[in-house]
């Protein structure tokens, strides 16, 4: 997909070829991490913790599509990692123990400059994520709202960024503003 970028934009998720050589996938490793700028917050449907190793499915190690992949890891009792917990000190839980979610964890609590949210309920379940953004070094929060601005979960949206920009530190001011979800292509055809 990096190639329907223009101007390209360089990028790294940490994983890499293993040790071993080429397989069917790469693996993630906190020492080889150094120029690692992309980030999955609450893991990936094709990221798996097989308990020694961190893996990664690719579409372009196998030519398999990733769903299949997937599908085969569960048929062989393999699970992603992701955080599909329901109460936000429960998805920080599963973050902390996990060496890739915890590594992006303490990354976006590091992020500067402007941030772009898109789909973020700032729901009480969100409170790990929205804590972060309270303390960090960002100065203008983007934030998405779907359909009518003045519907209930929209003004709440509005309310809880609004309060993310009143409670943070002096000398970390940040600017909110909001955008229409629909007119941020994320997802093509």
């Amino acid at each position: 997909m990096q190639r329907e970028i223009d101007p390209p934009v360089p990028f790294d998720d940490g994983f890499r070829t293993p040790d071993g050589g080429p397989t069917d996938y790469v693996t993630w490793e906190v020492e080889k991490t150094d120029k690692q700028n992309i980030f999955y917050l609450h893991g990936a449907i094709h990221i798996f913790d097989t308990g020694y190793e961190i893996k990664k499915y690719t579409w372009i190690n196998t030519g398999v599509a990733l769903i299949d992949q997937v599908r085969d890891a569960l048929d062989r009792n393999l699970y992603p990692l992701f955080v599909s917990e329901g109460e936000s000190r429960n998805k920080l839980g599963k973050i902390k123990h996990s060496d890739l979610l915890a590594r992006a964890y303490r990354s976006f609590a590091k992020i500067g400059g402007a941030l772009f949210i898109y789909g973020l309920a700032m729901a009480p379940n969100d409170e790990h994520i929205i804590r972060l953004l309270e303390k960090n070094k960002c100065s203008q929060l983007f934030v998405s709202l779907y359909g009518d601005p003045e519907s209930p979960s929209n003004r709440r949206i509005c309310e809880r960024a609004v309060r993310i920009a009143s409670v943070r530190p002096r000398g970390k001011p940040v600017d909110v503003k909001f955008y229409d979800a629909a007119s941020a292509t994320v997802w093509r055809a």
